[in-house]
């Protein structure tokens, strides 16, 4: 029996009253509710629960090592955005030879990245003492040391299995994207709390958790997709084709000097304040970022399958389906605003029953992180348009100026003004709205250079 959502999607579409792509996107949408709904919850209840297992100095050790690889995080993402524009066009066309070929050779390229990162990793991990570099407090700093070599390889391996994520979002299947990530943390959850009175709980063991989990649900994923749905366009050795690195890399690269940048100035807050102030200080801002996180994820719901959809667009010059939807999703993020606004009025009481007594954090913390998500919302629309369209080298250009003047913010606040750990968030608010105003300069001058009449598809 159809469902009621089923229902209504195709009295939409038999009504005309939505176009094709919109469809498309909704649908992600709508089905992105529950899936995002559970991660949500699923993220705070593996706060305590994880505080159940190492003590609060310990938790501020694991999330600065968290922030530390999601410098790293990106990198295979980045290179699959290259990849993901073009699978548009080849899934729209029926291409799969051409897609195919490019799929196989950007899984050889990743199988040469992630070596060239893990014996990287290992070699540094031996020379390098991370917790004095990071400002690290530990009563065993040779374990954290080989915490933190053990999770940035475990991330190298990450890099080959990640690659599926980025073509399931070029079919338009964000959803799908989504029921991966969810059932990577429902896992993770699920062994940290029915093994509490199982495993001797320690630092190394919620590394293995949060370490082995992605590997095995990714690898299991891309298995099933690329023998069932995907079959056609498999990876294969004797389709790898060295002639599309150039331009997996060209594109590609583009994309990786953004998600780098992206990475030092959204993920890295964690990491200068434990340099700046020490890892205790890090549990404090952990906790209301990912409070306040939560505005940007549900707002994740929206916006991700939006940019596989402007690549649709800008393919078929569907100037006005961009601007009509750019206006919509202007009007959503202001009512996301909101949200956030009544989030901090409740910070204080939430904090009080989701943690307890055991971490205080500051007012004025809640508050730059309210203004944060805000910024980033608003950016997340027109940043998205451009990714999808491939034109990104001037992001790419104002984001290398930009995370210079991040980087000398961030230190002024922390050292001459004292700003403490609001100082990341303060400077990453900044950059928020600088490079909101480049991305809206840069859509004007991208949609005037399209047809000014085209019909919705």
């Amino acid at each position: 029996m159809p469902t009621k959502l089923g229902l209504l999607f195709a009295k939409l579409s038999r009504s005309g009253s939505v176009d094709a792509r919109s469809l498309i996107v909704y649908k992600n949408v709508f089905q992105s509710v529950f899936i995002k709904g559970l991660s949500i919850l699923i993220g705070f209840l593996t706060i305590p629960l994880t505080l159940t297992y190492i003590s609060v100095d310990d938790f501020g050790i694991w999330m600065t090592i968290t922030f530390l690889t999601s410098w790293f995080s990106l990198v295979d993402v980045s290179f699959g955005n290259g990849l993901r524009n073009s699978l548009v066009v080849f899934f729209n066309t029926g291409d799969t030879r051409t897609a195919q070929q490019y799929v196989s050779t950007l899984y050889f390229l990743s199988v040469g990245v992630a070596l060239l990162l893990a014996i990287a990793f290992v070699v540094i991990g031996h020379y390098l003492n991370w917790t004095s570099l990071l400002n690290i407090r530990s009563d065993n700093p040779e374990q954290v040391n080989g915490i933190i070599t053990y999770t940035l390889v475990s991330f190298s391996a990450q890099v080959v299995l990640k690659p599926i994520h980025s073509i399931l979002l070029a079919d338009q299947k964000a959803a799908l994207a989504g029921w991966l990530l969810l059932l990577i943390n429902a896992l993770i959850i699920a062994i940290i709390y029915f093994g509490t009175g199982h495993l001797d709980k320690s630092l190394m063991l919620v590394a293995h958790i949060y370490n082995l989990v992605p590997l095995g649900v990714l690898g299991s994923a891309s298995l099933y997709f690329f023998f069932v749905p995907y079959a056609s366009i498999a990876p294969r050795y004797s389709q790898i084709d060295l002639s599309l690195s150039r331009e997996l890399f060209s594109l590609g690269g583009q994309f990786f000097v953004l998600q780098l940048v992206s990475v030092l100035v959204f993920t890295s807050g964690g990491l200068f304040i434990s340099y700046f102030l020490g890892s205790d200080k890090v549990t404090p801002y952990s906790i209301a970022n990912k409070y306040f996180s939560v505005v940007t994820v549900l707002y994740g719901i929206v916006i991700t399958p939006y940019w596989s959809a402007f690549t649709d667009a800008y393919v078929k010059q569907d100037t006005a389906w961009i601007n009509h939807t750019l206006r919509q999703l202007n009007r959503i993020s202001a009512g996301m605003a909101i949200l956030a606004g009544l989030m901090l009025l409740a910070a204080n009481a939430v904090f009080k029953v989701w943690i307890g007594p055991q971490v205080y954090v500051p007012t004025e913390l809640s508050v730059s992180l309210m203004l944060y998500v805000i910024s980033f919302i608003f950016l997340s629309n027109y940043n998205s348009f451009i990714n999808g369209t491939g034109k990104v080298r001037v992001l790419v250009y104002a984001s290398l100026i930009g995370v210079i003047l991040y980087v000398a913010l961030t230190t002024l606040l922390f050292r001459w003004i004292e700003a403490g750990p609001t100082s990341v968030v303060i400077a990453g608010t900044v950059w928020n709205i600088a490079l909101l105003l480049v991305c809206v300069v840069e859509y004007r001058r991208i949609v005037q250079h399209m047809p000014p009449i085209s019909a919705s598809n």
